[in-house]
């Protein structure tokens, strides 16, 4: 079964919501109500929809005014849509959502009951919405809402058939308007036929788990939705009384899902290419999605080459491969190509000789592991470049820029061994490498044209959910009593906010531009300092932010952390300017503007 066990409460209310909503024309939370009809939906698209406000506006701001001369019960049936439109997603705290709902509620002159079972449920996720569902909620509700007129105008015996059948239930969301780039397109599949779909929001999610997992998938299976649930049955063959999950373990470390939903994975393209790097600014952790990556790839390749069953039942030492098959070099302005592929070096007696460097060393072992064989032998092994710009790419490199290229071909390396024989060397076709690339230390256009095109791009920049998740994790990892994450979560969200409202307004300055984007690791620093703070203090009730302005943990980050690194960015600047674009962009940072939740 493909149901999330904590959820259960908001599986009842999806199925409420199908009987009573979707199937009639009711109310989730008025009972006896109708609000749910042809005639209520038709006003809500004419005054949301069709008169879309394409402002930088808050939305909550525009939905209020979009709203306002709407009868009583559009504004109820306004808010119910807020409610099904926020029943999936975790990413956003159970508080936000009631506040929100209650809001829209507020305008239609109803007190919230924050107790009715539709409310509580929200405290509960399915899974994440990623980072764009809550920035492109106009346009997850206005899909939302077309799917409902579509369904309403339909006659009712067609609604026999839609639901009692996944297949057609799925055609007829997927003839809706932008369903193919709508997230909420999967949650409403999920939450309608739970058993049938998986608790997946991103196409992109889906795509990496049909590719991890595609021998287990039956044969002629074009649907995506449909190999992955055939993917399913073969795994619950495979790992019988198991509670099977793609982001739990032992599911979620065959594939990636750290990797950005809304982008096309770097996971695809290094297995296109067998070369990528990974370039953006200082701090956008990409090493830290090297490794990810490289883990990635071996457990995938373990998987298809020996079998599922081999594969769980062999935890540990698909771990132990993945320690012994990624290999990492730190590059610097004095590492050479006598280093990485062959050099003269003296040796016993003062004699010179030719020495193999780190790349033919790693072949010859690669090579030599698999004359010895056994079942993790022909897993691929994984070179990561790091900092690759800092060392003289095209000097380090030489000769092996054509064997990127052609796997297939043996070149001899210069000088002859002490036989008189040229030494050659050949890349396993397995041996994949990620570089990874600092903007600010040498821009993508200054490297050399011909490495460039052997390897695929993918630019990794600063990235708001991960900030707040990894400001989650932290502060679980050290709890403190009466200091939950619920009671400080939100004042992260309003961190991640301030954060990308300063890395905006590095991209629109005149003397920085988007590669001094500052990454999301140096925000983190900022949950030590709140924790110190909170360890020394009476109990608090404000902790980042208090009307909305920056408490100490937030002005110490600035200070100590990111005033320090811009001001080292601006030091081609005179005092004057220099004190000017440093204000504008201290203000961007600890000025908040709008409630981060809207």
């Amino acid at each position: 079964m493909a149901r999330f066990a904590p959820a259960k409460g908001i599986y009842d209310i999806a199925a409420r919501f199908k009987t009573t909503c979707l199937q009639a024309d009711g109310s989730l939370l008025f009972e006896g109500g109708r609000l749910w009809t042809l005639e209520n939906l038709k006003e809500l698209h004419r005054v949301f929809v069709d008169t879309k406000d394409t402002s930088k506006r808050a939305f909550m701001a525009k939905f209020h005014d979009q709203l306002a001369d709407s009868k009583t019960d559009v504004k109820r049936l306004a808010a119910e849509v807020l409610l099904v439109h926020f029943l999936f997603p975790s990413s956003v705290t159970g508080a936000t959502k009631r506040r929100l709902v209650s809001t829209v509620l507020s305008w239609a002159g109803d007190p919230a009951d924050d107790k009715h079972p539709a409310m509580a449920a929200l405290d509960r996720g399915v899974g994440s919405g990623g980072q764009g569902y809550n920035s492109r909620r106009p346009n997850e509700l206005w899909f939302l809402i077309n799917f409902a007129l579509k369904l309403k105008s339909m006659d009712n015996p067609v609604h026999t058939t839609l639901f009692s059948n996944a297949g057609a239930f799925r055609e007829l969301v997927d003839d809706v308007e932008d369903a193919g780039s709508r997230q909420f397109r999967h949650m409403l599949l999920h939450l309608i036929y739970p058993d049938d779909f998986e608790r997946i929001a991103s196409s992109t999610h889906k795509r990496r788990i049909a590719w991890a997992f595609r021998d287990l998938a039956g044969p002629g299976l074009d649907d995506l939705d449909d190999k992955i649930l055939s993917i399913r049955r073969s795994l619950e063959k495979e790992l019988p009384g198991q509670t099977l999950d793609f982001y739990q373990p032992p599911l979620a470390a065959a594939w990636n899902p750290d990797d950005d939903d809304d982008e096309p994975g770097a996971s695809d393209a290094l297995l296109y290419k067998k070369q990528i790097v990974l370039y953006g600014p200082p701090g956008t952790g990409k090493t830290h999605q090297a490794k990810a990556l490289a883990a990635t790839l071996i457990r995938s390749a373990a998987l298809q080459k020996l079998g599922a069953a081999w594969y769980f039942q062999n935890e540990r030492a698909v771990q132990q491969v993945i320690g012994t098959h990624f290999h990492r070099v730190q590059l610097h302005p004095g590492y050479s190509y006598e280093d990485f592929i062959r050099g003269l070096h003296v040796g016993e007696g003062g004699k010179t000789e030719y020495r193999l460097g780190l790349l033919p060393k790693l072949v010859q072992d690669i090579e030599d592991e698999r004359k010895v064989g056994g079942p993790v032998a022909m897993l691929p092994h994984v070179l990561l470049l790091d900092e690759m710009n800092r060392a003289d790419l095209s000097r380090l490199l030489g000769e092996c820029f054509s064997l990127l290229e052609d796997r297939g071909t043996a070149i001899p390396l210069p000088g002859l061994d002490g036989q008189g024989k040229a030494l050659t060397l050949k890349l396993p076709d397995d041996l994949y490498v990620i570089g990874t690339m600092n903007l600010i230390d040498q821009s993508i256009e200054q490297v050399d044209f011909a490495l460039r095109r052997r390897f695929l791009w993918q630019r990794c920049g600063f990235n708001r959910q991960a900030l707040v998740e990894v400001c989650k994790r932290r502060w679980n990892d050290h709890p403190m009593k009466g200091y939950d994450w619920d009671t400080v979560g939100k004042d992260f969200e309003r961190l991640g906010a301030a954060a990308a409202a300063l890395n905006a307004a590095i991209h629109k300055s005149k003397v920085l531009g988007e590669e001094y984007e500052i990454g999301h690791t140096y925000f983190f620093d900022v949950v030590s300092f709140l924790q110190e703070e909170l360890a020394g203090t009476k109990r608090k009730r404000t902790f980042l932010w208090k009307s909305g302005k920056p408490e100490s943990p937030v002005s110490r980050l600035w200070s100590l952390s990111l005033k320090p690194l811009l001001d080292a960015y601006l030091r081609g600047l005179e005092a004057v300017p220099r004190a000017q674009e440093l204000g504008r962009l201290e203000k961007a940072f600890l000025t908040m503007l709008a409630d981060v939740d809207e």
